[in-house]
């Protein structure tokens, strides 16, 4: 009697480990690491032998029970643990899974700095921790994995409703600031998830009731408007790939021709119109307004002597940026709206008053005292965020992000200098770890020495990103290189690829999507460098592989 409830109890704390990890990882990375407490916890205790302890207790005198029965009881749970590390590595998938974190071990023969390396590896146990929790208990069945999964998209929406409550009532610098528990990147990763999981549901014929399936579509139809409202980039087209990923996965595997033709004029569309799309918003960027500039008006309204720089032919919104530019008056008249004068750092730390001439160029308007006065006041705040193009304080902000990409592109052809432009910075960091590759392309620099390898990278190729810019590869695959050499980027691909290829879990529908997602997710970040990012992809790993009893075939 008492054994079961001991077994009891222990599932409890196995469950209540789960719904709190499952609710952090959205909201809090100290949730994220109480919750690993309770699961270690659960795993240590749960194959105590209870038996050999009633029985120590009982059989013998309280002279002899007293002075051992502490050393006795460690015993048997270093017995109860030992016995589930053997479960474990009897899972061959697990201890294939597991082997990444016995890599960035290895990477120690190479490593230097060993503080960093260490504080690695603390962010890389789950890694380790959570396939051993997960493939060590017993599964759920598929209705309480069905709830565990709601309760996850639930967590997702509540952190989506604070961040837009965040965005609206503090004054943000850039929107992504608005997540700030957890980076707005792995929130976006969170959000497709949840979007697929819940469109499953609503497929279903059966399973839930029709009320639920009316919240299940509100709820997806908020997360794609959130994901506007945040600019997300990364999960539009994340949740837009895996999309597509998975009807041209369906025009392969169905049998019925017309749902295979359906489909394909489903994907030729979705593409020709991404196209179109596209080639509208460049070809508009880089119209030019005509402009005469041998009859450039000399004075402004106010009497004042414009000046115009013709040689630099820059535009922005297809207006010359340089031409029509009184500094004088700007200057008076922006001082006048702003408390931050014109000669100073806008909040992005770029020189306010390029950011003025810029948005002002970007609405059509000259560079003088009258233009400054028509600016709103929203506009001033924009301009003060350092918001250079009226395009960008629309919220639903697409097209705005393209012009970014566009404008930074142009910067960096012109200049060398990827600073304020979150591509062309991707691109400095990959070249940073091509760099790095190029000469230790066998061994990699080892598991603490990234960091310094990077600035030693970037100072040889005398990189003209500003110094707190100049971060790690920002893709996982390029990281896990420059670390651990070519026979390490091998086995970071067969450890991840194989363990379901070897169980048959891309036929899977939850761990299908979840894989897409996460490998996109690697390719513009590095994923599993930070503890949100790498506790979303040990726990979803581990739980959609070895948590429950059913899989939902694809």
């Amino acid at each position: 009697m008492f054994e079961k409830f001991y077994r009891q109890v222990i599932r409890l704390g196995y469950i209540t480990g789960l719904f709190l990890l499952i609710i952090s990882l959205p909201n809090s990375k100290y949730g994220m690491s109480m919750s690993q407490f309770f699961l270690a916890s659960a795993f240590a205790l749960e194959r105590v032998d209870l038996r050999r302890a009633g029985a120590f207790l009982y059989a013998r005198s309280v002279l002899f029970v007293i002075p051992f029965i502490t050393p006795y009881l460690f015993y048997l749970l270093l017995e109860s643990i030992y016995r589930g590390l053997k479960a474990c590595v009897r899972n061959k998938p697990a201890l294939l899974f597991s082997s990444i974190l016995l890599m960035h071990v290895i990477g120690l023969i190479f490593t230097s700095d060993f503080d960093y390396a260490f504080k690695d590896l603390r962010t890389k146990l789950p890694l380790f921790l959570l396939p051993l929790f997960i493939s060590t208990s017993q599964p759920f069945s598929r209705k309480y994995f069905y709830w565990f999964i709601l309760l996850f998209a639930s967590a997702t929406l509540v952190r989506t409703l604070i961040n837009t409550w965040s965005f609206y009532h503090i004054n943000l610098i850039d929107i992504r600031d608005a997540s700030r528990s957890v980076s707005h990147l792995i929130v976006a990763l969170l959000i497709s998830f949840s979007i697929f999981s819940l469109a499953y549901f609503i497929k279903q014929k059966r399973g839930f009731p029709l009320i639920l399936k009316v919240v299940f579509l509100f709820m997806i139809t908020w997360f794609l408007v959130y994901l506007f409202l945040m600019q997300s980039v990364t999960g539009l087209v994340i949740s837009s790939i895996t999309l597509l990923v998975l009807l041209v996965l369906l025009v392969f595997r169905s049998r019925r021709r017309g749902l295979k033709i359906l489909l394909s004029v489903i994907i030729l569309s979705v593409f020709t119109g991404i196209f179109i799309y596209l080639h509208s918003v460049i070809e508009e960027y880089y119209k030019v307004n005509p402009v005469d500039l041998t009859r450039l008006e000399m004075y402004t309204s106010r009497g004042n002597k414009y000046v115009h720089n013709t040689k630099d032919l820059s535009t922005e919104n297809g207006n010359y940026l340089w031409i029509y530019i009184q500094w004088d008056e700007m200057k008076d008249a922006w001082n006048k709206r702003s408390r931050i004068s014109l000669d100073s750092m806008d909040r992005k730390n770029q020189l306010i008053l390029n950011t003025l001439v810029r948005f002002l160029t970007s609405k059509g308007e000259r560079k003088d005292a009258d233009a400054v006065d028509r600016l709103s006041d929203k506009e001033v705040k924009a301009i003060e965020n350092g918001i250079a193009n009226v395009i960008f304080v629309d919220n639903f902000g697409i097209r705005g992000r393209i012009y970014e990409f566009l404008w930074g592109f142009e910067e960096y052809r012109k200049t060398g200098n990827p600073t304020g432009s979150t591509v062309m910075q991707r691109i400095e960091f990959w070249r940073a770890s091509l760099g790095i590759i190029r000469n230790n392309w066998l061994t990699g620099v080892g598991t603490g020495d990234m960091n310094e390898a990077f600035m030693q990278q970037y100072e040889k190729m005398r990189s003209q990103l500003s110094p707190d810019q100049r971060w790690r590869s920002h893709d996982q695959f390029l990281s896990i290189f420059v670390g651990f050499g070519i026979f390490g980027l091998l086995w970071f691909l067969f450890s991840i690829f194989y363990p379901p290829c070897l169980s048959g879990k891309y036929n899977d529908y939850f761990f299908l999507i979840f894989f897409i997602i996460a490998l996109l997710s690697m390719i513009p970040e590095d994923t599993i460098e930070s503890q949100a990012g790498v506790t979303f992809f040990a726990f979803f790993y581990s739980f959609l592989f070895w948590g429950r009893k059913e899989e939902d075939s694809f």
